[in-house]
């Protein structure tokens, strides 16, 4: 008598659900890893490494530009409806009473004016959109003393706009008028004024950054106080030289107003530039040198 060996288990193949079951059984466990959240950019995001095609360089300067348009034309708007009450302050500080020659005269001041104006309400809006747009190509040490010196110079440029508005502006005129006999009639067109305002403003607004600019010289080692010390008495000519550049004529008592508030300004940056020296020698190696090596490697 022979005895028949064990029936093994058959296993069809046939049946997709019994393979699938199979193959499962003999896939390898693969390890879990967690999802990367939304939220956080890959490693290889322009975000992070601040690499980015040419095209998207491009559409992204694009974009901001329309922004920076957008901005400034609503700035404008503003402007346009604060710009009669700005006109009139500004003619009751300085001539009183001004003149127009033209129809078209008094619009096309008042189109300008606004667009002045409209500029100065959205600069902290188109500065961001700069920042926004130049930051990722920037060292993180870049980062941290371009930002703070930008708001600085912006802080700087108004303080001179605002100097010129109040004080500078009205006493030149002031001191210009003074040179009138009882003969003379002053008939100034609404033009002139304003033209002579902007130039005088633009002029306080960039000498007021001479602190900035001599702070930032001596902290990449370009100037030092030493030297600036020594070069007094070419700064006191140069400073009247730049009055009587932006003072019409060649009126010594506006040239003195201007220039003894220069003199006083340059040696304030002597003393900062003394200010910043001391900290860049106390300062050790900078991390952008390490940046630097990084990325070279």
């Amino acid at each position: 008598m022979t005895t028949e060996p064990p029936d093994e288990p058959v296993t069809s193949t046939d049946d997709p659900a019994i393979a699938a079951g199979a193959e499962a059984e003999a896939a390898p466990v693969m390890p879990h890893r967690p999802l990367r959240a939304a939220h956080h950019p890959a490693p290889d995001d322009p975000r992070v490494t601040g690499e980015m095609p040419f095209m998207k360089h491009l559409e992204e300067l694009r974009r901001m530009l329309v922004h920076v348009v957008i901005a400034t034309v609503t700035g404008a708007i503003a402007g346009w409806m604060i710009a009669p009450v700005v006109l009139e302050d500004l003619i009751h500080r300085t001539v009183k009473l001004v003149v127009v020659l033209t129809p078209v005269e008094p619009l096309n001041e008042s189109v300008k004016l606004s667009l002045v104006l409209g500029l100065a309400l959205a600069a902290p809006f188109v500065f961001y959109r700069i920042w926004q747009f130049i930051v990722p190509g920037l060292f993180k040490k870049e980062r941290s003393l371009i930002l703070p010196m930008a708001m600085v110079s912006m802080v700087l440029f108004a303080a001179g706009v605002a100097v010129s508005y109040f004080y500078v502006v009205p006493l030149v005129i002031h001191v210009l008028g003074g040179f009138m006999t009882p003969g003379m009639q002053a008939q100034i067109r609404v033009s002139e004024l304003l033209g002579f305002f902007y130039n005088v403003s633009l002029a306080c607004g960039v000498i007021c950054q001479l602190p900035l600019v001599t702070m930032a010289l001596t902290a990449i080692g370009i100037v030092t106080p030493g030297f600036l010390l020594k070069q007094w008495r070419y700064a006191i000519v140069g400073a009247f030289i730049v009055t009587a550049a932006i003072t019409p004529g060649d009126v010594i008592t506006a040239q003195l107003v201007l220039g003894g508030p220069m003199v006083l300004l340059y040696f304030l940056s002597v003393g900062l530039s003394w200010f910043v020296a001391r900290r860049r020698s106390e300062t050790p190696a900078s991390d952008d040198e390490e940046e630097v090596s990084s990325a070279r490697t």
